[in-house]
């Protein structure tokens, strides 16, 4: 659903964190140098279904620190109640890693793979960006992009199952949507509006040569059909984005709606996350600029992926990216991290956006005071080589008795 952004008054962020404690940029890449190919499966969650999974999250949005370290990429958090559920894209142990976490712990249990066998029509490794839809009528229904091996082509696909936790199951025998002359869709995402929900995904035309966008289409309230035309929200045209827009989520504030978006190569540091404010969940929509909302920062490469959901009467934003100097390696790994999301005048901010400053603040304060330590000790020095020498007890050696 859209989760609906509130206001963060600064002397309430120290608050909100304490509720969640459980739970740069550069030359953008031209459109040839974007692929359609994900990486292959990473390493992701430790140990069997069970194992704890240490989290990080107040020390993660106060400087920086990924909240989860190890690949844990294009994730998606459903918020039931105290739980958080986590959704991301395959890894070398599950087609789609899940982990809980109770809110007000320090750790999350690892619960295996949501998705554990796949339609006859795609193949392990090629399984990603997830989405789960909690429909009134009970139930949940996981969108997730795959790649058909008939047509070679990206397309989404949905499962369903009794827990939030699965085993979800998708016995389809052909894709969900995939739109084959705009060169496929990934990475779906579910908004529901006034109890309606939409399925909003990109085309993946930078598969061959075509621009792409990001497509919203109604959906049965029950998550498992569409009931209407897709309708074109946004396209590839600012020179940051290097020919792709995907990843899209979506935040309802008061009577706007703000579509986010991933854009650039997503295997580099230019991947980026841009915006646009929409009148409705089926457009018209407007970039506000030129420039991407969030670039890389000096703790997170290339970030992208973002997901929004609500808990403590906020809205949080998960992410991934990339470990500095890891970026596309064969060990680097695309970590979790968390924000916080807030509108002010009408622009969207990140609590996470002051980091920067915060630490920048934070070493001049060291610098400071070990100059000060510097300068005493030093004067001290000098006032012990300035004081005279005591006199020689009588009878020691020098002495004139």
């Amino acid at each position: 659903m859209p989760a609906t952004v509130k206001f963060l008054p600064a002397v309430l962020v120290a608050v909100a964190l304490a509720a969640l404690s459980a739970c740069g940029g550069g030359t953008p890449s031209t459109a040839s140098d974007v692929v359609a190919t994900q990486r292959p499966p990473s390493k992701g969650p430790e140990g069997p279904p069970g194992t704890k999974e240490q989290l990080n999250t107040v020390g993660g949005l106060l400087v920086g620190e990924p909240v989860y370290n190890a690949d844990f990429a294009d994730p998606f958090v459903l918020s039931l109640g105290d739980a958080l559920y986590s959704y991301a894209t395959n890894t070398d142990k599950a087609n789609i890693p899940v982990m809980r976490a109770v809110r007000n712990a320090s750790d999350a249990d690892y619960l295996g793979d949501a998705l554990p066998d796949l339609p006859s029509w795609t193949s392990k490794g090629n399984v990603w960006a997830p989405a789960v839809y909690a429909p009134e009528g009970g139930g949940y229904v996981m969108y997730y992009a795959t790649r058909d091996t008939s047509s070679g082509r990206q397309c989404i696909s949905l499962a369903t199952s009794d827990s939030p936790a699965g085993p979800f199951t998708d016995n389809s025998s052909s894709a969900f949507v995939c739109p084959l002359d705009l060169g496929g869709a990934i990475d779906p995402a579910v908004v529901v509006d006034n109890g309606n929900p939409h399925l909003i995904y990109k085309s993946d035309g930078n598969c061959c040569g075509q621009p792409t966008s990001i497509w919203s289409v109604p959906l049965a309230s029950d998550g498992l059909s569409t009931t209407g035309d897709p309708v074109k929200l946004i396209s590839n045209d600012r020179d940051w984005e290097g020919g792709v827009v995907e990843g899209p989520s979506m935040v309802k504030v008061k009577d706007k709606y703000y579509l986010f978006y991933s854009g650039n190569n997503w295997a580099s540091e230019d991947y980026a996350v841009g915006y646009a404010v929409c009148d409705s969940v089926t457009g018209p929509c407007t970039k506000p600029g030129d420039e991407p909302w969030m670039r890389s920062t000096s703790f997170a490469k290339g970030p992208g992926g973002q997901e929004f959901f609500e808990a403590d009467g906020q809205v949080w934003m998960v992410y991934h990216g990339w470990l500095p100097g890891q970026v596309a390696t064969p060990g680097g790994e695309r970590r979790l991290y968390l924000d916080v999301v807030t509108v002010d005048n009408g622009t969207p901010e990140r609590i996470g956006a002051a980091r920067t400053f915060a630490q920048l603040l934070q070493l001049a304060l060291v610098a400071v005071v070990i100059v000060v330590l510097v300068v005493l000790a030093i004067r001290a020095l000098r006032r012990r080589r300035r004081e005279p020498s005591p006199p020689a007890p009588a009878g020691s050696p020098g002495s004139t008795d």
